[in-house]
C-alpha cells in the first residue's frame, strides 16, 4: 500500500508517509464500510470496524475485494502525492521574492507563459516550472514572446494547488511587471545593497533611488532587459 517511488520523495519522513496511509486508508473504509473504521501501519497493516453496537472487527486486508483495494490504492497515492507537494512547496517557500531567469517553454491560449526555470538549491540544481499569466506581463511584451527566448522574472509566490482533485503539484507564479524587478536586477548586478524602486510604470520607465552610483552599463543592460527607461538618482 506505500508506492516505492512516491515513499521515495519523503527520504527521512517516512514515518509522515505511513501517516498519510494511514488517514487515506481511514477514511475510504469507513465510507466504504458505513461504519467507524481505523488504520495502523506497523510490520502488517491493522485495520480495525467499529459497528456501532457490537464489539469492534478486525478485517484482514486480505479479505477486501480487489474493486475495494484499487480504490485505497489510488487514494493512498493521492494523499502521498499531496503530501509531498506540500513538503516540496515548504521547501521551495524561500524562493518566493526573488529573481530567476527562465526559458520560455509553452505559451498557452489564454496567454500564460509557461517557464523552465534553473535555480541552484544547497548544492544542486533544480529544473522547476514557473508561471507568468497574462496579467503579469507588460502591455508593451504581451503577445511577443518567443519560445525559448531567456526572460527575467520576480517570484512573486510559492503554493501548493491541486488540480482536479485528482493530482497536486506546487505553482510558481511570476511576474514581469513587479516593482521589485528593477530593484533587485541593478542590485544582483551592481552589488549595491538597499537601492528603492518608488515608481514603475512596465515598458515605460522606473524611479530609482540608489544609495551610491550604479554604473552606466548595468543601469544599460537592465533598461533592454525590461524595455524601459530607469531613472536613476543618489540619494542625498
Amino acid at each position: 500500500m506505500l508506492p516505492a517511488d512516491l515513499q521515495a520523495g519523503y527520504g527521512p519522513r517516512e514515518s509522515e508517509a505511513l501517516e498519510a496511509v494511514e488517514v487515506a486508508m481511514t477514511r475510504v473504509l469507513t465510507g466504504s464500510l458505513r461504519m467507524t473504521a481505523s488504520v495502523i501501519m506497523g510490520d502488517q497493516i491493522r485495520i480495525t470496524a467499529y459497528p456501532e453496537s457490537a464489539e469492534p472487527i478486525i478485517i484482514s486486508i486480505d479479505t477486501i475485494h480487489r474493486k475495494l483495494r484499487r480504490h485505497l490504492r489510488h487514494q493512498v497515492e493521492l494523499e502521498l502525492r499531496k503530501r509531498r507537494t506540500l513538503l516540496e512547496s515548504e521547501r521551495l517557500k524561500s524562493l518566493r521574492g526573488a529573481v530567476a531567469s527562465g526559458a520560455i517553454s509553452h505559451i498557452t491560449a489564454d496567454g500564460t507563459l509557461l517557464i523552465t526555470l534553473e535555480l541552484a538549491d544547497c548544492y544542486r540544481r533544480l529544473i522547476l516550472t514557473g508561471e507568468c499569466p497574462i496579467r503579469f506581463q507588460p502591455l508593451h511584451e504581451r503577445g511577443h514572446y518567443q519560445i525559448g527566448s531567456v526572460r527575467r522574472f520576480f517570484i512573486t509566490s510559492v503554493v501548493p494547488v491541486m488540480i482536479n482533485r485528482r493530482s497536486s503539484k506546487v505553482r510558481i507564479l511570476l511576474s514581469r511587471i513587479s516593482k521589485d524587478l528593477p530593484r533587485l536586477l541593478l542590485q544582483e548586478q551592481s552589488h549595491v545593497a538597499d537601492i528603492q524602486c518608488r515608481r514603475r510604470i512596465p515598458g515605460g520607465y522606473s524611479d530609482i533611488v540608489t544609495p551610491s552610483r550604479i554604473p552606466k552599463e548595468v543601469i544599460a543592460a537592465v533598461g533592454k532587459e525590461l524595455g524601459e527607461r530607469l531613472h536613476v538618482s543618489i540619494q542625498q
